[in-house]
């Protein structure tokens, strides 16, 4: 068991894992996807069972339990979200310093080494401009790629039509609004990030190749959110997401786009914004964003690629 665990959890090189069977490399990649979910899963149980117990029997307690249930449910998958990735979180420092040019050489030598590699990354980019450039760019196709899909989505109705999006949306826009935007802002994309890009991505790029790592973590991280319309949503966005992270190298990269796309759609969402749009406008937005953020990403595969 020893032997299997450490086996599971060591960033294996492609070399390495070409040898490896095909059943070897799904389990390789789908054991720290399967721990995060056990680590969350009771990590929830614990923190509800512990709600219940502080609050059983106190009437003033039970009245804020029920006026505040939505905030409540929010915070509580959001620590329970942080312990899972807490529990995984040594593999993924290990594949996003992999993923971000350390492990090439296959071998660390600690702080020493982080440091001068990300001078080199700064000067690859032309230095802190460069880096700032890259980041703002990385945010301008967030915002306007996450604006444009969810355009896209009410425009074809498909916000409509499904039960299950219907019940998560009101969850999500019953939380305290402060308390979302730090929620969906920092603790969703860094946990999310961490998971789908940091280790399913990376992991599957080494086992197999990157289309189909690119094509699998996007569909892994829209079927993760539970029901049709943001599957859709999120394998979408997915694409961006790993193909930016993919350009760049940096694992800041794909949290930042989260981040951002999750900020500014609840931001403009949560008093029902981009669904009172209306049909003409609504479609001219839409392709005007979908085009911004084309516009945008070959300017960042252009100045990259130098």
């Amino acid at each position: 068991m020893k032997n299997f665990l450490m086996r599971m959890n060591t960033r294996w090189s492609k070399k390495e894992l070409s040898g490896w069977s095909s059943f070897q490399k799904t389990v390789y990649l789908l054991w720290p996807l399967l721990n995060y979910f056990i680590a969350h899963d009771a990590a929830e149980i614990l923190l509800w069972a512990f709600t219940g117990s502080v609050l059983a029997g106190k009437g003033v307690q039970a009245r804020f339990l029920t006026e505040n249930y939505a905030t409540l449910r929010g915070v509580i998958n959001g620590m329970a979200i942080a312990i899972g990735v807490a529990f995984i979180w040594p593999a993924v420092k290990r594949e996003i310093a992999g993923g971000e040019g350390k492990a090439l050489m296959e071998n660390s030598h600690g702080k020493e080494m982080k440091k001068k590699d990300a001078h080199v990354r700064r000067d690859r980019v032309g230095g802190m401009p460069g880096l700032v450039t890259r980041y703002c760019v990385t945010a301008a196709i967030a915002l306007l790629s996450a604006m444009g899909l969810n355009l896209l989505m009410n425009l074809l109705g498909l916000t409509g039509i499904s039960d299950a999006y219907e019940e998560t949306s009101r969850a999500q826009y019953g939380v305290n609004f402060a308390v979302g935007l730090f929620l969906y802002g920092a603790v969703s994309p860094l946990a999310e990030e961490a998971v789908f890009r940091g280790l399913i991505y990376n992991r599957m790029k080494r086992c197999f190749n990157y289309p189909l790592a690119l094509c699998v973590s996007a569909l892994l991280f829209g079927c993760y959110h539970g029901n049709a319309v943001q599957a859709v949503y999120g394998t979408l966005l997915g694409l961006f997401i790993a193909w930016c992270y993919e350009m760049c190298g940096s694992f800041a990269v794909p949290v930042l786009f989260h981040g951002v796309a999750n900020v500014s759609m609840y931001a403009m969402t949560y008093y029902g914004g981009l669904r009172d749009m209306g049909m003409p406008a609504g479609a001219g937005v839409m392709a005007a964003c979908l085009a911004g953020a084309a516009g945008f990403a070959l300017y960042l595969r252009k100045t990259e690629q130098k």
